[in-house]
């Protein structure tokens, strides 16, 4: 508020001027309580299967966190915080405020092979969640390995030498594995040419041993969303929609305070899912069309008839979380 102030009175601007732009300060401060509010307790379209990432930004010349969180079949964001630190505390608001007071629930999560949230899935109210480790950071992890094999750094920006890309791609194939008999086939094949490798290279062989236990370690992780189609294999859907969160310039590193760095997420969450409702319900509706032509031609089958209180309840519940978007919307946003 001092520098709008000091902007004011250093360049003498008209009073009408003043007046307008003091108006969109206090319009900012006032839809803020309101929307936070709103996105802590409307919950959204989800299948359960969420995306989970975060962004390292400087607040007040302090580092902080954006924590995000995206359903990976609906494309909706439950929840993103700014918090001054990560682990099982910072892991356990975020998805409660995802949750929306445990309306909705969480069966997958996909990350970047991260520790970041601590012991929290390891919790009595979250080891059910399915994890998956994002192929593309897994590949990125394996590749640094080959690197330091090979006698590159791992911050090297060189590719893997031709003389052991051969390496690299059979630690690929364990990855991109089409289903798990292929996937163990692979790995078996991977670890002859492992320890063969201990008499060539004796003084660089740990590091390759170490990234063959880690990869074997991961494994059913990343052959989980062969099993279950609804987890996605990598990260890359939140990954692009953090450009919607670095859409200012300023927010990844000169934002003043948390609460100003939360109104950005807030607004830019608030945007997205507001747009998206539309779209959702009319899949919703092309579903419950799609089940009375079934139903009309398996009219006797009572398990089928039962699902009609599903659809029904459904577009309550779809319709009332749209209409508080619809309410805070028409409040603050609206050009009236």
């Amino acid at each position: 508020m001092s520098y709008f102030f000091f902007f004011i009175f250093n360049y003498s601007l008209p009073y009408r001027l003043v007046y307008k732009l003091y108006s969109i300060v206090n319009w900012v401060n006032e839809a803020f309580e309101p929307l936070r509010e709103m996105l802590r307790e409307t919950p959204i379209p989800s299948s359960g299967y969420w995306s989970y990432d975060e962004i390292h930004m400087l607040v007040g010349g302090e580092k902080m966190y954006a924590l995000t969180t995206i359903d990976t079949n609906t494309r909706f964001f439950p929840a993103a915080i700014i918090s001054a630190s990560m682990g099982t505390k910072a892991g356990r608001k975020l998805f409660r405020e995802a949750r929306c007071n445990a309306t909705l629930k969480i069966k997958g999560l996909v990350k970047d092979c991260t520790a970041n949230l601590g012991a929290l899935l390891k919790k009595r109210s979250y080891k059910h969640i399915e994890q998956q480790n994002c192929k593309t950071h897994v590949k990125w992890i394996f590749s640094r390995h080959v690197k330091v094999f090979a006698g590159l750094s791992t911050q090297s920006r060189k590719p893997v030498p031709a003389k052991w890309r051969w390496l690299l791609y059979e630690f690929y194939d364990v990855i991109d594995a089409k289903d798990e008999t292929n996937a163990y086939i692979r790995l078996e094949i991977l670890r002859s040419d492992v320890e063969r490798l201990r008499e060539i290279k004796p003084k660089k062989h740990k590091r390759l041993l170490k990234a063959f236990n880690q990869l074997e370690k991961w494994l059913p992780k990343l052959i989980s969303c062969r099993k279950n189609p609804y987890i996605a294999a990598t990260n890359n859907v939140l990954e692009g929609f953090h450009k919607k969160f670095l859409y200012y310039p300023s927010f990844k590193r000169n934002m003043m305070t948390q609460e100003g760095a939360q109104r950005v997420l807030d607004y830019r969450a608030f945007g997205h899912n507001f747009k998206k409702f539309p779209e959702a319900l009319r899949q919703f509706e092309k579903r419950y069309e799609e089940y009375r032509v079934i139903l009309t031609e398996e009219c006797r089958n009572s398990a089928l008839k039962g699902q009609g209180m599903y659809f029904k309840h459904r577009r309550i519940k779809l319709n009332h979380w749209f209409q508080k978007y619809c309410q805070l919307w028409e409040r603050y946003f609206a050009i009236i």
